[in-house]
């Protein structure tokens, strides 16, 4: 079989989102005829953790793992001695691509060497961070084939764009990025807008060299009986809240529902999961009435998703442009509850949620459309009105023993001859 080295900052046990995306290929690739070595960061790098998600990589497949040098680390030394105001104003300098840049030597130097040991036909690449690109660099120019694969849109990203302290920052990041995309064999993203974004500064750039890949779930994770209806109406929320991802909206609209007796406060239960989230964050009216909880397992967080009435995605306008899907929205169609998605209208994650019939797409700064969605959810859910009645065959597609046949066709396409 053909051999690819697959860089993944992020794999288990790191908990994170963008650690099940190269869970499923690493998983699922040896499935489609390519052998998978992953090169990874040491755990210890990072404090959320899910021991439990390194059941799922194959016993075939190694995982190396190596040191690395972060500003993070006295950062983090910075917070717990009381000066987080001096180390949140010192972290932006380090963005060049991102604070992961003293993983790069380590990285680079383990590739090559395993590499030299047994050569790999094709390496993937995936961020963020955007520094596991520049492993990705330095093997291409050694020549290997490569497909660098984008989480995230990098500089024309609203949250990491932000961030940089200055002209020079914004500068350089931009021709690292132009770098990467002008060398990398193939560049793939999550969706059709973001590929764009990544084109944008590339126009001689082929088409055929930008592949979209999107986000997917693993169907095992979801695997057993169908649950039925939940004994209350529970409104769960799964993942980070910040910066514009914020529930104040759905918290108005809930209030306004309940105020008005369409839905009642006894029945009503909400919880938000996951490591961000507070009780700052989900302050208002209804605080007795929410429960918030710290960071999940994932296969408790599958739990509270299939035990739910309704799942709740949020997305604020400013939030990265029309491509962000975010990859909770996937294995909230895996659970099969209903979504309330408050998203903007014209991106893809409404579109998917709307051709999916998975669900109710509200805009995201409209509190009495909120309340108007959940009344709807609420009668659904006490079996009036139109039923649940998700389309199968929208959803398929995101299986991830699907999606890894394409990422399978895009490296056959791209390997070097034996």
């Amino acid at each position: 079989m053909k051999r690819v080295l697959l860089v993944a900052y992020y794999f288990p046990p790191l908990a994170s989102a963008g650690t099940f995306r190269a869970l499923r290929l690493a998983k699922y690739l040896p499935r489609a005829g390519w052998d998978v070595t992953v090169l990874s960061v040491t755990p210890k790098v990072r404090l959320l953790k899910d021991p439990a998600l390194e059941r799922d990589i194959p016993e075939t497949v190694p995982v190396l793992r190596t040191p690395t040098l972060e500003p993070r680390n006295a950062l983090l030394a910075l917070h717990r001695v009381g000066l987080g105001g001096v180390a949140h104003r010192i972290e932006p300098w380090f963005m060049t691509p991102d604070d992961q840049r003293g993983w790069v030597p380590f990285a680079r130097a383990a590739a090559r060497r395993a590499h030299a040991a047994t050569p790999f036909d094709a390496v993937i690449t995936t961020s963020a961070p955007y520094s596991a690109h520049l492993v990705g660099l330095a093997m291409r120019r050694d020549g290997l084939p490569w497909l660098a694969d984008f989480r995230d849109e990098w500089t024309t990203n609203p949250f990491v764009s932000a961030r940089f302290p200055t002209g020079w920052h914004r500068r350089l990041n931009a021709e690292l990025e132009q770098t990467v995309i002008r060398t990398a064999d193939r560049v793939a993203s999550v969706s059709g807008p973001c590929l764009a974004g990544l084109r944008r500064g590339s126009p001689d750039a082929p088409d055929a060299k930008f592949v979209e890949l999107p986000n997917g779930f693993d169907a095992e994770h979801f695997a057993g009986p169908a649950r039925g209806r939940p004994d209350r109406f529970r409104i769960a929320y799964t993942g980070i809240l910040y910066g514009h991802r914020a529930p104040h909206a759905f918290l108005d609209g809930l209030a306004r529902v309940v105020g008005d007796g369409r839905v009642p406060r006894a029945e009503v239960e909400v919880i938000f999961a996951g490591h961000t989230a507070s009780s700052r964050d989900v302050s208002g009216p209804l605080l007795a009435g929410v429960t918030v909880c710290g960071h999940l397992s994932q296969e408790r967080s599958i739990e509270l998703m299939r035990d739910a009435a309704v799942l709740l995605l949020v997305l604020g306008r400013e939030e990265g442009g029309p491509g962000i899907y975010t990859s909770k929205l996937f294995h909230y169609l895996a659970a099969g509850r209903p979504i309330l998605a408050i998203v903007p209208s014209d991106g893809v994650a409404a579109d998917l949620v709307r051709r999916s019939r998975a669900g109710v797409v509200v805009p995201p700064d409209d509190p009495d459309a909120i309340a108007e969605a959940i009344a709807l959810l609420y009668r659904q859910w006490r079996g009036e009105g139109e039923p649940f009645d998700p389309d199968p065959a929208v959803i398929a597609p995101f299986e991830a023993r699907r999606q890894t046949a394409d990422w399978a066709r895009v490296l056959d396409a791209i390997a070097a001859p034996r």
